[in-house]
Order: C-alpha cells, then sequence, then structure tokens
C-alpha cells in the first residue's frame, strides 16, 4: 500500500460520478445487502459527535443518496440545517426523493458540488461528515483541506471509510469476500460489474489508519482518532479544526 498517492496501484478517479450515476437506482439496497446491514450502525455512530443543547449545521460531502444526512437527522434534533454535495446527479435524484418522503425538505438540501472544492461557505458548518466518499476523489489532502474551511473552528470532521483489517485471520476472510464474492454478487445485482471491482481495488490501496490520520494532520486537523468498526472493516476518522486558526 502507498500510503502518499492512494492512485498510484488502483482505478482513475477521474469522472468517477458516472459510475454512481450508472448504479443510482441500486446503490441503496446493495450497501445494505453487502455490508450485511452494518453500513447502518457505522453511519449511526456519528451521532455522537454532534453537538447537543444548541442548533447545529450539518454539511456532508459525496452524499450521493443522502443515506448520512437521514440517519443523522433521525437520532438529532438539534440539527437546524443540513446540505449535502455530490457530483452523481442520479445519486443526488435518489435523495431528493427520500427526503421528501421523510418530509424534511425544510432542513436538508442537496447541492451539486465537487469535496475538493465544496459551494459551501467558509466557516459555515459544526460538524462536516463524507462516508465512503473520501477514497473516490482525486485528491485527498485538497479535500481534507476543504473540509477545514468549511468548519468553524472547533468544529468536527466525520471521516467514514472502509479499510482492511488488521488481525491476520479476519483479514483473510475478508479479502475472500471483497475480491472473489462482492465484486460478483455487486455486478449482478447493479448490472454493472465494474463498479465492484472498483470498490474491492480502491478499497485495498487507499491509506488507513494511522496513515489516513497523517494526512488529516497534514491538513490541519488535531484531536485526530481512528475509530476501527466490525473488526475493522471500516474505520471512522474524526477530528476538530483548531479554535486559534482562520480558515
Amino acid at each position: 500500500m502507498n500510503s502518499s498517492d492512494p492512485t498510484s496501484d488502483s482505478p482513475s478517479r477521474k469522472d468517477v460520478w458516472k459510475m454512481f450515476d450508472r448504479i443510482a437506482g441500486r446503490y441503496d439496497f446493495l450497501n445494505r445487502s453487502l455490508s450485511l446491514g452494518q453500513d447502518i450502525r457505522w453511519r449511526k455512530c456519528m451521532r455522537r459527535y454532534v453537538p447537543s443543547g444548541r442548533p447545529v449545521r450539518i454539511v456532508d460531502l459525496a452524499t450521493g443518496t443522502a443515506d448520512q444526512l437521514l440517519f443523522l437527522l433521525d437520532g438529532k434534533a438539534e440539527i437546524q440545517t443540513a446540505d449535502g454535495y455530490d457530483l452523481s446527479e442520479e445519486m443526488l435524484e435518489v435523495g431528493r426523493k427520500k427526503i421528501r418522503q421523510r418530509g424534511v425538505e425544510d432542513r436538508v438540501k442537496l447541492h451539486t458540488g465537487d469535496a475538493m472544492a465544496s459551494p459551501a461557505a467558509d466557516a459555515s458548518a459544526d460538524v462536516v461528515t463524507i462516508s465512503f466518499g473520501i477514497r473516490n476523489v482525486m485528491d485527498v489532502p485538497t479535500a481534507l483541506r476543504d473540509m477545514k474551511r468549511i468548519l468553524v473552528p472547533g468544529g468536527v470532521v466525520c471521516i467514514l471509510e472502509c479499510s482492511v483489517p488488521q488481525n491476520s485471520v479476519v483479514r483473510r476472510g475478508y479479502l475472500l469476500y471483497f475480491r472473489h464474492i462482492l465484486p460478483k454478487l455487486g455486478g449482478w445485482v447493479s448490472g454493472d460489474g465494474d463498479a465492484y471491482r472498483y470498490l474491492n481495488k480502491t478499497v485495498e490501496t487507499f491509506p488507513c489508519g494511522e496513515a489516513f490520520c497523517e494526512w488529516m494532520r497534514d491538513a490541519g486537523f488535531e484531536d485526530v482518532k481512528a475509530e476501527p468498526m466490525t473488526f475493522g472493516v471500516a474505520t471512522l476518522y474524526t477530528g476538530v479544526r483548531p479554535m486559534e486558526e482562520g480558515a
């Protein structure tokens, strides 16, 4: 694994939103099925980083079908506004339908936007989230710096991403599933085998654990932590924008 360049041995991220456009209609179903429902628990874990007792503004990058925003909203009445940004219009349209069905259009808005240069204003969010999206951006350090720009001083970034388990026994079983079973199942259900071969290759070559924490520190975050989930098949990274810094 190359910790300085996640794209060196993995598929190009150029125009990856086109792939998500193709699988948008099956994306949520496949997430639930292929993670055995664990992605719901992982996403809900972010709720504890949302401040309580005051109005909160959330920005979710690579928001896709708005799953992360809606799971946060279900458990945190303090969320006053929640804005999601993504480049895949087909994914956003699925998300907008879910938002209308929940009747939360007054608080949740979805917009076209790139995680490397979000249209969100400087210091406009108390919490910035991104779930299963950071490994898909062309330039991760640039995206991390932009997340810091969006946060208010003292604000928290939460980054949920797939990772490779460190335990040798778990790792062996995980890689068997991830390399040989998941691509076939995902391709069969979605009709797009390339999308799920891409998933396998990008996860295995993307920096995780301490290597990714170092990127967050380099971008200017403090109190950086990595929390492995479900034996390390996913990791929740958190960090804080320092109080004394400007944008």
